[in-house]
């Protein structure tokens, strides 16, 4: 007993830090995008591992979230369907945060098809299908964003 106590202080001194720092590292980060008057909260991704899995396999969004995917520079970057659970519209948005393209209602049916936006996007949001027409959204429509 007395050398189980010996040794469990000092792993449990040198592996609590490694634990806390994967949690929050691996935690996405929180914030608000504004579109149209309507605010989103949303997850915000940036790693590559999180940037590819992306909703993959996550729970039905409510309507007023949305996961914005941030990338280093503005590109035409490709989304598809794959292990998707629920459909959603896809925006596209530049690095002035003005709306680039839109795809609307897109369902796991069309999984491997790949969308790509008309021009170059740094930044993508995805939200439940129909949002972008209840919104009115339209090309060209400035979002705001919001960091926590």
């Amino acid at each position: 007993m007395n050398s189980y106590r010996k040794y469990s202080l000092p792993i449990l001194i040198t592996f609590a830090p490694i634990f806390i720092l994967a949690v929050f590292c691996y935690k996405t980060s929180e914030s608000k995008v504004i579109l149209n008057g309507k605010t989103f909260s949303v997850e915000v991704v940036s790693t590559k591992p999180a940037l590819e899995r992306g909703l993959s396999g996550h729970k039905p969004l409510l309507d007023n979230q949305g996961m914005l995917f941030v990338f280093q520079k503005p590109d035409n970057y490709g989304f598809w369907m794959k292990n998707m659970f629920f459909p959603i519209d896809i925006i596209w948005i530049g690095a002035d945060w003005k709306v680039v393209h839109m795809e609307k209602s897109v369902s796991a049916s069309t999984y491997p098809k790949i969308f790509f936006p008309n021009s170059p996007a740094q930044y993508v949001l995805e939200v439940n299908s129909g949002i972008s027409d209840a919104i009115n959204l339209k090309v060209g429509d400035t979002a705001k964003f919001v960091k926590k």
